[in-house]
């Protein structure tokens, strides 16, 4: 029985498998072609550096994610994106690092960015306040769900209050009861969606 052909697919999609099980620096050139079975010049042709692989994983990372990709009212793109988001870092705690080492390239990793954009025009902002609010939207969940990504991959630390005098400290000793079970993500997103529709109203 043969294997697949060597495709940019495969590729990336072992990278992608690999960061998620050993993290981001697991998903080396020659480590994807020692778990293909071949000699790392053969993924040349697909991925040549080491940069074009994990410019590939973001986009198979944005592309495998339940984005918005249709024409939707920019606070349905919003609420859409961070869940989006939030699910891929629970899902690829391993790989999610990567999207705040490169870039997004590509039609498909772009697409839903795109959508982001010409919601905001609609909704009146010109360009240069559609791209500030896609921006601070994704900028604002990746943050947040960097540590979701730690938790997924047990690679979470949290700050220690044991230590801290209950007298000088009452709050933070009281936020270790409530901790895991506020939904960080919930308020993010209310708080980006309120946020931006004082902005839009006074654009």
């Amino acid at each position: 029985m043969t294997s697949a052909p060597l495709s940019r697919e495969r590729i990336l999609q072992c990278a992608l498998q690999l960061a998620d099980r050993d993290g981001l620096d697991g998903a080396s050139l020659r480590k994807v072609a020692g778990e293909l079975g071949v000699h790392v010049t053969s993924l040349y042709n697909h991925v040549p550096t080491k940069e074009a692989l994990l410019d590939g994983v973001v986009e198979e990372l944005l592309a495998s994610a339940d984005l918005p990709r249709v024409e939707v009212p920019w606070d349905a793109w919003v609420r859409g994106f961070v869940a989006g988001v939030a699910q891929m870092a629970r899902e690829h705690g391993g790989a999610f690092e990567v999207l705040l080492r490169r870039p997004v390239q590509g039609p498909r990793a772009t697409a839903t960015f795109e959508v982001g954009l010409e919601a905001f025009r609609r909704a009146g902002l010109d360009v240069a306040g559609s791209y500030g609010a896609v921006k601070t939207v994704a900028l604002a969940v990746l943050g947040c769900c960097l540590e979701q990504a730690n938790a997924a991959s047990a690679d979470l630390l949290q700050t220690d209050v044991r230590g801290l005098p209950t007298t000088e400290f009452p709050v933070m000793h009281e936020v270790t009861a409530v901790v895991d079970v506020v939904d960080v993500v919930a308020v993010l997103t209310d708080v980006l969606v309120a946020g931006l529709a004082a902005r839009i109203a006074r654009s």
